[in-house]
């Protein structure tokens, strides 16, 4: 992704030198016209006097052959008559005008000398260094020389004397530069103007070059996987802006028990393993798919559509990877990879919410068994089954009461307790399966059953909450608060209740499409007017108005997960966390990071300050309020 602007500067610059040459050359052709058209009058006028004065001559003097010319000539009288009218071509244009003639020997000699100064005797040699005074005598036909620089002449005019077909002298006349000088002179300022015009332009336009060359240099550096040799995670910011997913599978590849081989074998032989499977993954896309090392060992894929299917890509990658060989300091390891595929990520709200499902597939493909791939075709299942089937799958759930809530541990690092707990929506199927939200919510999402959905989570946590005087966070959407069936329930149960509406937060998400900002923001204010919390859930992912989430004076912000989760490792997460927490800090409210899964992201959180943390390195999401000895395990 070029910068832009400079190349508008460019293409602006391009043409402006383009003009400026195509006017420097319009000057130069219009000086050379006139030029030419001053030698052609010049000529022409000199040439009809030159004809004149001969035919006199040849008339009046008798003269049949070049012998008669050169008696007539030797005669004083003849040649000063001749010498006076030829004298009369004399102007500040003409410096020099001579008859010539060729003797036996091939030299030319002075037959006559019209000069007022520095004239020549009769029949004085008179050096020839130009071949067209021989092409004169050769054709008959009048010849031009040009002597530029050469004692200020301009041209030289070689008229033939012609008397019975012969020629028998020339006529030789110097044309001085006068004139032309003056045009060159005038006009030279105006282009020189324009040669300094483009080489500024010419020189600006190097400078951007070397200034684009460096970016594309600089550019591949910064989004480019020094070991892998991958497009890295900072190149998804440049993706974010440009692509289109209607065009694309999103894939998420993981390597299967990586860290095993980097514990036994150590992190060089982790690193070859990356190396040779980022080989076997370009290896196996094709132009047009873009591959990513999203951190660690997990890749992240976009698979072009017009290439076919992106199940078929994913299929080839990974029995490509179970396939190989690979062998490290005289070890041999096996490998395989599971694989998330998100088979129309257009369907999403954007490029974070495709990633996300994307990444649940995988989650899914290694609890299955691991070297696996995992789809998420909406667009499929949309096709293959009636949204009555979908929303019947919830209803059904909801009469038979399988909808139920886990909870997981929200904690305050500073003080080792658990600040509140999340409830997150889980259906049990009738088989006895636990369905994850990703599974039913978008089928139902804007339908009255996610409505009646909502209220249930909210019957379920509220109970939760008085039973166990705890404070639990809810998700819920902007649209549920529009609903006015929901609205009545949160007011009636908590306007009866102050206890318990302190207990509450509600999490909404910043994502979410908020298309009435004041409708927001008056939900929000009834939501605090009742003694209730209201946290801005995936902060970050979406396109933040921060003046906008500090008027709805929110108490908490959770910092989207996908910010979180590789923040021991990329430093652009880092940054942009610590500038979410400061922004917080700022405007008076607490910071909540989710998706810590490991003690280097909380170290990292620990670092910069955040408030409260959530995630499997904590603790798993659970099917009671669990206590903080049963954190850590």
């Amino acid at each position: 992704m070029v910068k832009s602007k400079d190349l508008v500067i460019f293409s602006l610059l391009f043409v402006l030198g383009i003009s400026f040459a195509y006017i420097y050359n319009e000057i130069k052709t219009t000086k050379e016209d006139i030029f030419t058209r001053i030698e052609i009058d010049q000529i022409e006028h000199i040439s009809s006097i030159l004809k004149n004065i001969e035919s006199d001559f040849i008339s009046s003097l008798g003269i049949k052959n070049e012998y008669d010319l050169l008696e007539s000539f030797n005669n004083e009288e003849n040649r000063k008559k001749y010498e006076h009218i030829a004298s009369l071509l004399m102007t500040p244009n003409i410096k020099y005008a001579y008859i010539l003639q060729k003797d036996d020997t091939d030299r030319f000699r002075f037959l006559l000398d019209a000069s007022k100064t520095d004239k020549a005797e009769f029949y004085q040699k008179f050096d020839v260094n130009s071949p067209e005074y021989m092409r004169a005598y050769a054709t008959a036909k009048p010849q031009i020389i040009k002597q530029k620089n050469i004692e200020n002449l301009y041209i030289t005019l070689l008229h033939p004397i012609i008397s019975n077909g012969e020629v028998i002298a020339l006529f030789s006349v110097d044309i001085t530069t006068e004139i032309q000088d003056l045009i060159h002179n005038s006009v030279k300022p105006l282009e020189n103007f324009f040669i300094i015009l483009i080489v500024i332009v010419m020189l600006f336009m190097l400078l951007i070059i070397l200034q684009l060359f460096h970016y594309f240099i600089t550019r591949k550096r910064v989004f480019t996987d020094p070991l892998t040799n991958t497009f890295n995670r900072n190149y998804l910011e440049e993706l974010l802006h440009v692509i289109n997913l209607k065009n694309y599978g999103i894939a998420m590849l993981d390597l299967d028990k990586f860290k095993s081989i980097n514990d036994v074998y150590g992190h060089q032989t982790g690193d070859y393993i990356l190396i040779q499977a980022s080989k076997i993954f370009k290896a196996s896309i094709r132009a047009g798919d873009i591959l990513v090392r999203y951190g660690g060992e997990e890749f992240l894929l976009f698979i072009h559509n017009r290439n076919g299917s992106a199940l078929d890509v994913c299929e080839r990658i990974r029995e490509s990877i179970f396939l190989g060989e690979y062998f490290y300091d005289g070890n041999e390891i096996k490998t395989s990879v599971s694989i998330g595929l998100h088979k129309h990520p257009s369907l999403e709200k954007n490029l974070h919410e495709a990633i996300k499902i994307a990444d649940k597939m995988l989650y899914l493909a290694k609890k299955n068994g691991r070297n696996r791939v995992e789809i998420y075709d909406e667009k499929a299942l949309s096709e293959e089954n009636s949204s009555s089937k979908d929303i019947s799958f919830v209803k059904e759930a909801l009469d038979e009461e399988r909808v139920v809530c886990c909870y997981q541990p929200i904690y305050d690092y500073k003080s080792g307790e658990i600040y509140k707990y999340e409830s997150l929506v889980r259906i049990i199927a009738s088989d006895g399966r636990v369905v994850l939200p990703f599974e039913f919510l978008p089928q139902i999402k804007g339908t009255n059953m996610h409505y009646k959905l909502t209220q249930r989570i909210l019957h379920i946590v509220f109970e939760k909450v008085i039973e166990s005087k705890k404070n639990i966070s809810i998700n819920i959407n902007f649209s549920d608060l529009t609903n006015p069936d929901i609205q009545e329930t949160i007011v009636s149960t908590l306007s009866n209740n102050g206890e318990l509406a302190s207990k509450i937060t509600f999490e909404i998400l910043e994502s979410d499409e908020i298309d009435d900002v004041e409708l927001f923001k008056e939900k929000t204010s009834m939501l605090h007017s009742l003694g209730a919390k209201v946290s801005i859930d995936d902060f970050g992912s979406g396109y933040s108005n921060f003046k906008t989430i500090i008027d709805i004076e929110a108490n908490y912000l959770k910092i989207d997960g996908s910010l979180i989760q590789n923040i021991d490792i990329n430093i652009k997460d880092y940054k942009v966390a610590k500038s979410i927490i400061h922004f917080a800090s700022q405007s008076n409210m607490k910071t909540v990071a989710e998706f810590v899964h490991s003690k280097e992201v909380f170290d990292k959180l620990v670092e910069l300050n955040v408030d409260y943390m959530q995630g499997f390195y904590i603790s798993q999401p659970k099917a009671t309020l669990i206590e903080k000895e049963e954190l850590f395990l």
